[in-house]
């Protein structure tokens, strides 16, 4: 220690040098810093989706939710699996490791429910592509004295100008 700061005080323009290039090295890594307005902090997932209308949860369970997850297990990634069967409804939640690339995991469920034996008049489906953050852009448009068919042509009219032009 006692050397350092001997050499620090011998050589000053060495120590102003190491302190404005460390000085530089900070701010250009500031800079080049990607910023996101809002960055994703949930692990990626893909829905399954499968309508059985006019099924009991137990039958939906044992003929839909159990057969897909079965296909789905071992995929590339996949860290958990979580479902609930509710009358004439299945729902699959498939999380992957961070960093999976959503596409391809999107892709990989789509091959493996090509390949799931449910009933005939059964067809799973992938839920909307959208991440976990993504829900908070959910919304509900009220309005005192107006009917739900105004709403919509407001909300019809808004998407329409505004919305739809947003990148």
């Amino acid at each position: 220690m006692r050397r350092i700061l001997e050499t620090s005080l011998a050589q000053p323009a060495l120590v102003l040098a190491l302190t404005g290039g460390f000085a530089l090295a900070g701010a250009l890594a500031f800079w080049r810093l990607p910023i996101e307005a809002f960055p994703e902090l949930a692990d990626p997932q893909v829905q399954v989706i499968t309508l059985f209308a006019g099924h009991a949860a137990e039958e939906v369970e044992r003929q839909v939710t159990l057969p897909v997850e079965q296909q789905m297990n071992g995929l590339p990634g996949l860290t958990r699996m979580h479902s609930f069967s509710l009358f004439g409804l299945s729902y699959v939640v498939l999380t992957f490791d961070d960093g999976t690339d959503l596409y391809f995991a999107r892709q990989q469920v789509s091959e493996r429910l090509a390949q799931v034996d449910v009933p005939d008049a059964v067809h799973p489906t992938l839920g909307p592509l959208s991440t976990p953050t993504g829900e908070i852009y959910r919304y509900t448009l009220t309005g005192a004295g107006s009917s739900p068919m105004q709403l919509r042509e407001i909300q019809d009219w808004v998407m329409e100008r505004h919305l739809k032009q947003v990148p």
